[in-house]
């Protein structure tokens, strides 16, 4: 990833500008900075220069192919630039989408986003079917040509003016455009947007609550899944065991996915603090949960606390693929997660990518559904839209890169199981090729073939031998456990 270059206005502060504010973005798309930078909104005498300018040039990358990919390089640049929000970023009106693309990609990264601004004249909304991509964002635009100011809801599609106010008439001096840009930032700060409700995600859920004296378990379920998919692996377990499942945010369809994994593993964290008080932990993920389960382990032991036992059940080992090489359309997202489905339901779902490519979005959601009720996957009274939180949260993780930050050198557990739609001798080198993967981040890797398929594995009869084989691992490490913190926020959903 090429490095941001900045514009500085002469005398421009470093840490602030406007009455305290973390630094405003720019970007371009691959222009030098002192090209397309407005030179009369950045420069300006004194402390008067109200932007550092940063120009974003992909063309190093390679140009992506999608919004999600170019949100998701653009987010994880400005990043290298300020590592943390609060941001304060704008570029110009004819990025409208792009700009809301790469808010997203950030409050999906728990960043809080203090101004979204777009300079020039808004282009008119798109009406659209509603999609997990027309989240309403606060937002400002800012028309230097006649003073306008307008208050936006901003969406992937276009925007709706919510309020609109001449601020200043300019007259075409670089002054009067500073001062408009002024009382642009100071009319946001009089009306900062409310708290995004992803930074305040509860992912605990109690599955079981086992008895005292047992260390507690936490398990991460596969991309778009929930954590009841994992009710009979802790029933197998016995009910001794305390389990907790660690719901991935966004499969509601209401919140935004995570779209890191290191932001994921940081919310659970935090939340398995409230039950542990910081004490002693199992962790166990499933597919794309084992990279979220494996990064919490390392968070975890950072901390100075004690991770007995990792589990990872058929999970893929990292890779170093970048955010560009990750990128997957709709009909890509769509096409895996029919595939997940079939391996859960056992035989084909009848639904194949000829017949989704000339779909709309909506469309294929709707395809998606009525097979899934065919099938019984789903009861015939739900809607189509009750799969749009699981399928959204499906395309984050498929296109999330992991790259983990350090060994785990404690002993981990990788149960495998065979593709039924794959040869015997492509499972083995499937299998093999992850097995050494995740030995370059755990030498100490302990893997085995169970039984079933990649969704059959977690439930009955083949759940109980991956549990057995586990517990085989463990003797001896099971201990009392650290009390439960007076604090601890989970939900409920145990039968003893």
């Amino acid at each position: 990833m090429s490095k941001p270059h900045t514009h500085e206005g002469p005398g421009q502060r470093h840490a602030t500008q406007g009455p305290g504010h973390e630094p405003l973005l720019f970007w371009f798309d691959g222009e030098p900075a002192d090209l397309a930078a407005p030179p009369d909104w950045i420069e300006g005498p004194g402390d008067a220069a109200p932007l550092r300018c940063v120009a974003l040039d992909w063309r190093e990358a390679g140009r992506p192919r999608t919004t999600e990919g170019a949100a998701a390089w653009l987010a994880q640049s400005i990043r290298s630039w300020q590592g943390e929000g609060p941001y304060w970023l704008a570029t110009d009106s004819g990025s409208a989408e792009l700009m809301h693309a790469v808010a997203l990609q950030l409050l999906g990264q728990d960043q809080d986003i203090a101004f979204l601004g777009l300079l020039g004249t808004l282009p008119a909304p798109v009406a659209t079917a509603p999609s997990s991509r027309s989240r309403d964002l606060p937002a400002w635009s800012i028309d230097p040509d006649n003073g306008v100011v307008q208050r936006l809801a901003l969406m992937a599609t276009g925007a709706k003016v919510m309020s609109s106010t001449v601020v200043r008439e300019p007259d075409g001096t670089r002054e009067s455009l500073q001062a408009l840009w002024s009382d642009v930032l100071d009319l946001a700060d009089s009306q900062a947007p409310q708290r995004a409700p992803e930074l305040d995600y509860q992912p605990l859920i109690k599955l079981q609550s086992g008895a005292a004296g047992h260390v507690p378990l936490f398990c991460v379920p596969g991309a778009g899944d929930s954590v009841m998919g994992l009710r009979d692996f802790a029933a197998a377990l016995g009910r001794e065991w305390p389990v907790y499942g660690l719901q991935p945010r966004g499969t509601d369809g209401v919140l935004l996915p995570h779209t890191t994994v290191e932001a994921a593993a940081r919310a659970a964290v935090r939340a398995m603090e409230s039950v542990t008080g910081g004490g002693p932990v199992h962790l166990a993920g499933h597919s794309f949960g084992g990279w979220i389960a494996f990064e919490i382990a390392l968070q975890w032991q950072a901390l100075g606390r004690e991770v007995l036992s990792l589990a990872l059940l058929d999970s893929e080992a990292p890779d170093a693929a970048g955010v560009l090489d990750k990128e997957h359309s709709h009909l890509d997202i769509c096409e895996q997660l029919a595939g997940s489905l079939e391996l859960a339901l056992g035989r084909p779902l009848g639904l194949f990518r000829h017949q989704l490519a000339p779909l709309s979005p909506a469309q294929r959601l709707a395809a998606l559904h009525a097979a899934m009720t065919r099938h019984g996957l789903l009861p015939t009274r739900t809607r189509p839209d009750v799969m749009e939180g699981p399928l959204q949260a499906f395309g984050a993780a498929l296109r999330a890169s992991y790259r983990p930050n350090g060994q785990w050198i404690r002993p981990v557990c990788l149960v495998q199981a065979d593709d039924p739609r794959r040869s015997a001798e492509r499972n083995a080198q499937d299998q093999q090729r992850d097995a050494e993967g995740w030995r370059l981040w755990a030498p100490q890797l302990q893997h085995w073939k169970g039984p079933g398929n990649h969704m059959s594995m977690l439930k009955p009869p083949h759940v109980q031998d991956c549990v057995d084989w586990w517990l085989a691992q463990q003797q001896g490490v099971n201990r009392p456990a650290t009390p439960t913190s007076p604090q601890q926020k989970t939900k409920d959903m145990g039968v003893n």
